[in-house]
């Protein structure tokens, strides 16, 4: 069967519906998500390569890990299911630090895309080498770590040096919490 999600408003509000992933993001329903930044002991982000197969932007490189949240549960519960499927790490109770949420809106008509979504970032900053990590075969082709302000200058380059999933503007406004979040615990 299809993955279903919850659908919520615009001020993320659960509208108590249901609906097939691929129907929401060809409709346009709002919806939530969970995006995970990994840093590492280096300030270095970690990167991972959309898989060839990916229907939606293959080969394209990601700043953060996650996804859908499933229906009933939290944004927390999404976020440790998700690293764990993603990267092979389940992170420990409190590891993941909540940011706050971006709503995302990204609109491709060629594709057909129309995500609309609200994304509940974190940030998880580990002690592990990507040797660590067992990367899920069918999502993530590739995986590097980054230096943090390398990769901010990037996405604000006119030709990046990495293809990275859009929007850009959605990215940055993340990395602005994470940046944030540094300066509090420095």
């Amino acid at each position: 069967m299809a993955q279903e999600l919850d659908i919520v408003d615009e001020q993320n509000r659960p509208l108590g519906r249901r609906k097939r992933k691929r129907d929401i993001e060809r409709d346009g329903d709002w919806h939530r998500t969970a995006q995970i930044f990994v840093l590492n002991q280096r300030n270095e982000l970690l990167l991972t390569l959309r898989h060839p197969d990916k229907e939606i932007l293959p080969n394209y490189w990601d700043i953060c890990i996650g996804g859908h949240i499933e229906p009933g549960e939290t944004y927390d519960e999404g976020a440790l299911r998700e690293t764990e499927e993603e990267v092979g790490i389940r992170p420990q109770p409190g590891e993941l630090q909540p940011l706050g949420i971006v709503s995302v809106e990204m609109i491709d008509e060629r594709i057909p895309l129309r995500d609309r979504e609200h994304a509940q970032v974190y940030v998880w900053q580990v002690t592990f080498d990507l040797t660590d990590f067992t990367p899920q075969s069918d999502e993530v082709a590739d995986m590097r770590f980054v230096p943090l302000d390398y990769v901010r200058q990037d996405l604000l380059a006119a030709t990046s040096s990495f293809r990275y999933t859009p929007p850009r503007p959605t990215y940055l406004r993340m990395l602005e919490l994470l940046t944030d979040a540094l300066k509090t615990t420095e």
